[in-house]
C-alpha cells in the first residue's frame, strides 16, 4: 500500500472524533505548579524598539525622528536615559515590581533584513548564513522531552510554528483553543497534519513510499511503525484539544482581559496553566509591526494591547501561585531603522530590545545599548550587542533547567536576568 497524503488521512480518520486516549490519561501528565513553563510571544512585523524603549534625552534619537519620536517627558520614565511608550503602562507596572528584564541591542551577526529569513533563524536558532531543518524548540522536544504527549507544546495560531519543527513531531496548534468542538466533524483533511507541523515529513518520507520503505525516517528512528506513529498522533492531538476543552470550562479567568487578539490569547493560556494543561511550551504571534507608514497611531494602540494584556495576565499568574513556574519571552525578528522615512514611519532594521517576564526574573536592564551615533551606525541600523542566542540559553538552563547545547546547537552565554 502506498503511503500517500488522502490515505493517511483516511487511516487516521481526522475531521472526525479520534480518540483512542482521554483528557484524563493527558491530565495525569499534568505540570503541576512547580514545573517551568516558557511563554513565548512574537511580534510579528518587526517591532520599533527605539519608540517602545525610548532612548531618553538623547540627541541623535530627536533629530533621525523629527516627527516619529516619542516626545521628551512624555515617556514613562525608567531611569535617567530610559523611558517606555507612554501606551505602555501596564508594562511599566511589572518594570515596577521587579518583574521584567529588558535585554537591549538584541540580534545577531550579518543580519537580515526579510521578515521570512529573520523568523526563520529566530525560529530555528540559527545563524544567518546557516539553514537549519528543525526548530530551538523542536530540538528542546527531541532532546528532553521524547517521552511526553504530543502537547507539551502548545501554540495559538493559524498554524504551526516553524519553531516547533522537530525529528519527532510534538506540539500542537490551535486556531483558537476556545471555540473547540472535538466530538463533531471539522476542518479539512488536512488539519491534524497541519496541528503537528509535519507537512513535510509526509511529502518527504511518506509519498510514493511504501511502509516497508521507510526504514530510515525520522519515525522510524523514534522505534514507531509510520502509520502507527501518525495514529498514535493523531489521538494525542485529539486528546489535547479534549483536555483543553474541559480546561476552559472548568478554571475561569480570575481577571477582566483586555478585549483584544493577545488579551484573549494570554486568557486561555493562563487558564491552561492553572488547570495543569501538561504543556511546558507556549508560542504565541501578534502581527501589525511592520509599520512603514502611518506609525504613529499604528504603533501605539500595538503598546496599548500589549502592555494591558501582559499586566493582567502576570498578576493573575502571581495571584494564582504560578508567578515563578511561567517566563515570558517578548521578541520581535527585527527592529526598525533609526531614521524616519517619509511616509510617517520607519522601515526594517537589525537590533531591537526584548522582554523578559516573571516572578522568577531578576528586573532591569540586561546587555549593552546601542549606540545612536551616526558614525556608530551600520547602513542606518543599530548594531547588535546582545546575540538572541544568549536569550534562549538562559530561558533554558537557568529556567528550564537543562543543558542548551544541543537545543541551540552550541555553548551560549548566559545573562543574569534569571
Amino acid at each position: 500500500m502506498k503511503m500517500n497524503r488522502r490515505i493517511f488521512n483516511m487511516t487516521t480518520v481526522w475531521g472526525g472524533a479520534i480518540g483512542l486516549s482521554t483528557p484524563e490519561l493527558l491530565a495525569g501528565q499534568a505540570t503541576g505548579t512547580d514545573e517551568p513553563i516558557m511563554v513565548i510571544i512574537q511580534l510579528a512585523g518587526g517591532n520599533d524598539g527605539l519608540n517602545t524603549i525610548i532612548p531618553a534625552g538623547n540627541d541623535h534619537y530627536y533629530r533621525a525622528r523629527p516627527k516619529l519620536a516619542i516626545k521628551s517627558g512624555s515617556e514613562l520614565r525608567i531611569n535617567d536615559s530610559s523611558g517606555m511608550h507612554p501606551n505602555l503602562a501596564g508594562l511599566n507596572a511589572i518594570y515596577d515590581q521587579g518583574q521584567l528584564a529588558i535585554v537591549e541591542g538584541v540580534g545577531y551577526p550579518a543580519p537580515n533584513r526579510s521578515h521570512f529569513r529573520s523568523t526563520e533563524i529566530w525560529h530555528t536558532g540559527s545563524d544567518s548564513n546557516r539553514t537549519e531543518k528543525y526548530g530551538w524548540i523542536g530540538r528542546y522536544f527531541d532532546h528532553y522531552c521524547q517521552h511526553q504527549s504530543a502537547s507539551i507544546g502548545l501554540a495559538i495560531g493559524k498554524q504551526n510554528p516553524q519553531a516547533f519543527s522537530a525529528g519527532i513531531p510534538k506540539g500542537v496548534t490551535f486556531s483558537d483553543p476556545r471555540k473547540l468542538k472535538v466530538d463533531t466533524p471539522r476542518g479539512s483533511e488536512d488539519m491534524m497534519i497541519k496541528m503537528m507541523g509535519i507537512e513535510d515529513d509526509i511529502d518527504d518520507q511518506f509519498s510514493g513510499n511504501s511502509i516497508e520503505n521507510l526504514s530510515g525516517s525520522s519515525f522510524a528512528e523514534s522505534g514507531n511503525n509510520p502509520l502507527g506513529f501518525l495514529k498514535n498522533t493523531a489521538s494525542e492531538a485529539n486528546s489535547s484539544s479534549k483536555l483543553i476543552e474541559a480546561i476552559l470550562a472548568k478554571v475561569k479567568p480570575e481577571n477582566k482581559y483586555p478585549a483584544t487578539g493577545l488579551g484573549r490569547d494570554l486568557q486561555v493560556v493562563s487558564q491552561l496553566i492553572r488547570g495543569d494543561m501538561p504543556s511546558r511550551v507556549y508560542y504565541l504571534s501578534k502581527g501589525g509591526f511592520d509599520t512603514h507608514t502611518n506609525q504613529t497611531t499604528a504603533h501605539g494602540n500595538l503598546m496599548t494591547e500589549i502592555g494591558d494584556a501582559l499586566k493582567t495576565f502576570n498578576n493573575e499568574l502571581n495571584a494564582s501561585g504560578h508567578g515563578k513556574q511561567v517566563a515570558a519571552l517578548v521578541y520581535s525578528e527585527f527592529g526598525r531603522r533609526v531614521q524616519e522615512n517619509g511616509s510617517g514611519g520607519t522601515d526594517h532594521g537589525v537590533a531591537a530590545p526584548v522582554f523578559v517576564m516573571g516572578d522568577s526574573i531578576k528586573g532591569g536592564f540586561y546587555g549593552k545599548r546601542p549606540s545612536l551615533k551616526p558614525d556608530d551606525l551600520i547602513k542606518g541600523d543599530l548594531a547588535h550587542t546582545t546575540d538572541y542566542r544568549t536569550v534562549y540559553a538562559t530561558l533554558l538552563e537557568k529556567h528550564m533547567g537543562i543543558n542548551s547545547n544541543p537545543v541551540l546547537l552550541k555553548k551560549s552565554q548566559t545573562l543574569d536576568f534569571i
